[in-house]
């Protein structure tokens, strides 16, 4: 296989690719980090990134694992923009995912997330996640004035997501429901577990991860 393409192991991991990128973009139309290892292929994408260092107290990421047919190596990063008109162009049936020209190099993605050392801390209901990211939501709706600039949003998003959610057994903050629920990684009657490494955290449950980190340890 060229480095220019990965190849899926079926078409639902392509349309599962599509339908997290597609999210994605309507949480913060930025980029997304592609980690392929051997036959796994790790997405991750933005969904609360400080404007500037030192702005904003998280820095929260949505991760997907999708299956490869075939083995690949590769760390790089395009934007969600290039890679919905790729997986456009792909016919039906097709499981072979041309990657796009152009790479992009967004701050965020050169953090180094733990793949291994995670400690499970329990589990946490999605019901109370779903809970947590509709009172967000409205939260943010409320506090926004009326024609906002890109600043003033990105400080609202902030000071709200970083707000703990009210209630839980496990200290989040509310982004974390937030980005559990934008990515359609919540199922009514189900549960998350949640898992601590350091001063990370990872949400995690068979639909995708959520990992977050305070943003002033960040480096």
């Amino acid at each position: 296989m060229a480095s220019s393409a990965l190849v899926f192991d079926d078409n639902t991991s392509v349309a599962d690719l599509a339908n997290f990128i597609s999210r994605a973009k309507t949480v913060e139309d930025d980029a997304a980090l592609l980690m392929a290892r051997g036959a796994a292929l790790a997405v991750y994408v933005p969904v609360l990134v400080p404007a500037d260092l030192g702005q904003g107290e998280y820095t929260i990421l949505a991760m997907r694992v999708h299956r490869l047919a075939q083995p690949a190596e590769l760390t790089r990063s395009y934007s969600l923009a290039s890679m919905q008109d790729r997986l456009a162009r792909m016919t039906d049936g097709s499981v072979e995912f041309s990657l796009p020209p152009v790479q992009e190099n967004p701050r965020w993605a050169g953090i180094s997330v733990p793949v291994s050392g995670w400690i499970d801390s329990g589990a946490i209901a999605d019901d109370v996640l779903r809970s947590a990211a509709q009172t967000g939501i409205d939260a943010v709706a409320k506090a926004l004035p009326e024609n906002p600039g890109k600043p003033v949003v990105a400080q609202i998003r902030q000071r709200i997501w970083s707000s703990p959610i009210a209630g839980a057994e496990h200290e989040l903050p509310m982004g974390a429901a937030f980005a559990m629920q934008a990515l359609g990684f919540l199922a009514p009657g189900s549960e998350s577990r949640v898992f601590r490494n350091g001063s990370w955290v990872r949400i995690s449950n068979g639909r995708g991860h959520v990992v977050l980190r305070r943003s002033s340890l960040l480096g």
